[in-house]
């Protein structure tokens, strides 16, 4: 063993430490009436009751505004109808773009089941 290297723990997979590359999308109600907070950051004080919104920080939205995002994070915000659909697109989104938990390196991917 190298002096000032670690050795290598029994278990480590390398892919521990991959919570900066998963997608974590979450739902919530779209948001209305936008404006820079002190800090430059968006926010908003009302949302729409009826119509639901994905965020993924991952994606690059920036929890602001829809007009101001790309198209992708514009098609995966929505809006949707119910919950129930934007939390089914945010499980679809998170199961596409994240690594599975259990994967090793130099194991072959898991096949992709079918579109839901």
């Amino acid at each position: 063993m190298t002096p000032g290297y670690d050795a290598l723990e029994p278990g480590y997979t390398g892919n521990e430490n991959d919570a900066d590359h998963r997608h974590d999308p979450y739902v919530r109600h779209v948001h209305l009436a936008w404006y820079r907070d002190q800090f430059g950051q968006w926010a908003s004080d009302s949302w729409d009751d009826s119509q639901w919104e994905v965020i993924c920080r991952e994606c690059g939205d920036s929890e602001g505004p829809a007009d101001e995002e790309t198209a992708e994070v514009r098609a995966l915000r929505g809006p949707y109808p119910t919950k129930h659909k934007a939390e089914h697109a945010a499980h679809r989104h998170e199961r596409e773009f994240s690594t599975p938990l259990r994967w090793m390196p130099g194991g072959a991917m898991p096949q992709k089941g079918p579109a839901l």
